[in-house]
């Protein structure tokens, strides 16, 4: 297993984690007025498509042994 791909599939899991996070944080504090439906809507796909690419790049680099 290479270390670099580990890493690499761990930073884009907590990049979708913490757009999660603030997708709830939004959820609860509206502070960008009329814009927090998109916001939250954008932060929430971003989250989606973060998991997805983190599943990906961590089973392909745990297949690569």
């Amino acid at each position: 297993m290479d270390n670099r791909k580990v890493v690499n599939g761990l930073v884009i899991l907590t990049t979708g984690l913490l757009a999660s996070s603030l997708s709830s944080f939004l959820e609860h504090y509206a502070i960008l007025g009329t814009a927090t439906d998109f916001t939250r809507g954008l932060l929430d796909g971003l989250s989606v498509v973060a998991f997805c690419v983190a599943i990906f790049v961590l089973v392909r680099s745990r297949r690569a042994t």
